[in-house]
């Protein structure tokens, strides 16, 4: 029985010592590769190789994705402090609303 090999892991034969069992093997493989019962000048991995895509060099217009101009950044802040306005508005129509009800509670506890 051969020895056990980690999982997932190709076991070859045993490598050939003698110059003579060399030769042998490489026979076998010759006249292998000659009947095509292996084709070993394809490798699957060759199909698939595609060359690596080159890094592009910068285009005008790409600080125009990448960050916010001043004016951008004005406008933001504009709306920012206008809905800031209108949540203390929210907040004080809340708060008056509160306040009455309240006064109401206790003018009908009195």
């Amino acid at each position: 029985m051969p020895p056990s090999t980690p999982r997932g892991t190709r076991s070859s034969g045993a490598v050939p010592e003698t110059e003579e069992e060399q030769d042998i093997a490489i026979g076998v493989f010759a006249d292998a590769e000659a009947e095509e019962e292996f084709d070993f000048a394809s490798d699957s991995s060759d199909d698939d190789y595609r060359l690596p895509v080159p890094d592009l060099p910068p285009r005008p217009h790409d600080h125009e994705a990448g960050g916010s101009s001043r004016a951008d950044q004005r406008r933001a802040a504009e709306e920012q402090a206008r809905r800031d306005r209108d949540q203390a508005a929210i907040n004080a129509a809340i708060q008056a609303r509160q306040d009455e009800l309240q006064r109401q509670f206790l003018a009908f506890q009195a």
